[in-house]
């Protein structure tokens, strides 16, 4: 899932500077949306669902859902918040 999310739409590391849009981090699901470029907050792995800060969550839900063939609603997802932060993010990359 989260190859083809980042294939889709790039990929942004908890931290790092992005720019304007709308941030979808596929652990928890939550929406952080940057009306300016800025940090996006340490929480692992994010992708660019949308270019626009203010878009609905319906419009993201079917986005994710036309890369992933899934069903989420705009309900499968949330603001991002301080429970939604992890203790140790990691370095963004895949050890496997």
């Amino acid at each position: 899932m989260l190859d083809q999310l980042e294939f889709a739409f790039g990929r942004y590391n908890g931290g790092q500077t992005a720019p304007i849009g709308s941030y979808l981090n596929p652990r928890t699901l939550a929406i952080q949306q940057l009306s300016a470029d800025g940090a996006l907050p340490q929480d692992g792995t994010w992708v660019r669902v949308d270019p626009s800060a203010s878009q609905t969550l319906a419009v993201i839900a079917s986005n994710v859902n036309a890369v992933l063939g899934t069903s989420y609603s705009a309900a499968s997802f949330h603001t991002q918040g301080a429970g939604d932060l992890i203790g140790n993010p990691g370095q963004g990359g895949n050890d496997a």
